[in-house]
């Protein structure tokens, strides 16, 4: 199993959207005949707020910019306040959080339904420690006590749930004992993958 992101990034942003990096993720795994295919794939922004911050953006502005529902994420999972205060005080912890991760898509093939937490948290830590995942509680289907496992919380009032990338939780795929060389997929999963991803319009 390997995964092969393909996004965008800005050396220096000329515009408020540029703070954000989307990404998508394609999960890469071998079929039958040791053939490479894409099993999964996934879409990811990242939001880097110590950048914004650090360049004197305002974060309500950032979100405000680029759409409704990183506005809907801003007022969820942030300290209202036109300078950048932190995640909500409410949200019980006190580590700093200098970006956003956002997962707003993912499709997955159902030979990868029992790898679905691995390939989860593995997203989540391809982002600095000093992060934050955000998720529709619907987007991997993932049972609640699955997620629960990886670290999400539910947000009082929101369909969205919230995991500190920086905190210890009871799974981790790095002390996952099976090995992902070992998975074996479908001939026709990355038929399956495109067809699904077709429907998906793609935007956050």
């Amino acid at each position: 199993m390997r995964f092969e992101c393909n996004s965008t990034f800005y050396p220096k942003p000329t515009d408020l959207t540029h703070y954000f990096r989307s990404s998508e993720i394609d999960v890469w795994c071998h079929t039958a005949g040791d053939e490479p295919t894409v099993a999964a794939r996934l879409a990811v922004d990242y939001f880097d707020i110590a950048r914004a911050v650090g360049d004197g953006q305002s974060i309500l502005h950032v979100c405000d910019a680029v759409s409704a529902t990183w506005m809907q994420i801003y007022e969820t999972t942030i300290e209202p306040d036109i300078n950048f205060l932190g995640i909500r005080e409410d949200f019980g912890f006190d580590d700093p959080v200098n970006g956003l991760v956002f997962i707003h898509g993912a499709v997955f093939h159902p030979d990868l339904n029992s790898w679905r937490t691995f390939i989860l948290d593995s997203v989540c830590h391809m982002f600095p420690e000093d992060t934050a995942t955000v998720m529709s509680k619907d987007t991997t289907n993932l049972e609640p006590k699955e997620l629960a496992s990886l670290g999400f919380r539910k947000v009082a009032g929101s369909e969205l749930l919230f995991r500190p990338n920086m905190l210890l939780n009871t799974y981790s795929a790095l002390n996952d004992n099976r090995d992902p060389e070992e998975l074996i997929v479908a001939e026709d999963a990355q038929e399956y993958v495109n067809q699904q991803w077709s429907e998906f319009d793609g935007t956050s």
